[in-house]
Order: C-alpha cells, then sequence, then structure tokens
C-alpha cells in the first residue's frame, strides 16, 4: 500500500513508528470473563453430573467468569508509563539497569521502538515491554503487573 502526497497519514510521519497498544480492560475482561466461564460451566456440568440446561453450572461459570475476568483486568491488560529523564546517556544506563534487573533484555528494534522480552520460555508468561523515547521521556506499554513494577523500580532509582 503507498501513501499520496495529499493522504491524511502523512501529515505526521512518527505516527508510522507508533507503540503497539496491546488490550484494554473491556477487551481482557470479556476474553477472561468468557474463557474461564465456559471451561467452569462445562467442568460443572461435568462434576455434578448434570445437564448443561440446569442453573447450578451455568451459575458455576457466571461466578468464574467473573473471577477470572476481574484478574484478567488486574495483572493483564495493557497500560502505559512515561518516564521523564534529563540526559539520554542516563536513561539509557537506568533502563538498562531496570530491565536487566526484572529479567528482561533487548530482544528487537523496530524504528524507534525497542522490545524487551525475557529469556527462554518464561517470555511467554511475563509479556513484552515496548519502550520509545520522546522528546524528554520514555514511554513504555506492557502488562499491567510488568508498569507497576516497572514504576517500583523508577521510583528506588
Amino acid at each position: 500500500m503507498t501513501k499520496t502526497p495529499d493522504s491524511p497519514n502523512n501529515a505526521d510521519p512518527s505516527l508510522e513508528e507508533e507503540l503497539p497498544i496491546g488490550p484494554g480492560t473491556s477487551f481482557t475482561f470479556l476474553y477472561y470473563f468468557v474463557t474461564a466461564g465456559i471451561i467452569t460451566w462445562l467442568f460443572g456440568a461435568r462434576l455434578f453430573g448434570m445437564g448443561l440446561t440446569t442453573p447450578l453450572p451455568a451459575e458455576m461459570g457466571l461466578l468464574g467468569g467473573g473471577i477470572a475476568g476481574l484478574l484478567g483486568i488486574l495483572f493483564n491488560r495493557s497500560q502505559t508509563l512515561e518516564v521523564p529523564f534529563t540526559s539520554i546517556k542516563q536513561l539509557r544506563q537506568q533502563l538498562n539497569d531496570v530491565l536487566s534487573r526484572m529479567g528482561y533484555a533487548l530482544e528487537a528494534t523496530e524504528g524507534s521502538v525497542e522490545r524487551y522480552q525475557r529469556p527462554n520460555a518464561s517470555r511467554f508468561f511475563a509479556g513484552d515491554i515496548f519502550v520509545q523515547q520522546r522528546g524528554k521521556s520514555a514511554i513504555f506499554v506492557s502488562r499491567t503487573s510488568n508498569i507497576r513494577k516497572l514504576k517500583r523500580q523508577f521510583d528506588k532509582v
């Protein structure tokens, strides 16, 4: 797909290197609610030897889905964090220190966006951390649990 000179997307070239935005609150809740609700509903019907149309397995599914949805919102929705800095050298040093303490290493750089991952199989459960420098601040995008850890780590520094 080519862009024409009068295309509205040509107005700001920095938009081409935007940070990836993951699922927000509503999508995360819905995903965990539906998945856990169906599993709990089917498991409850099988466990109690009841049909799928009886109320007890359906109520268990609603309860299990609601709990899983809330836990998903608390730990796995995407959030952003903006950290101001005074010098790029200082930012690089802090960034390397904080992310290495959390067990992350630079995996790839795509344009101005850096992707940090954990090594081996733990990367599938921890999620990636995306970093982009904008002006005098660094923007982080990751799961809520990772953003909370980053806040605590940068507050220590």
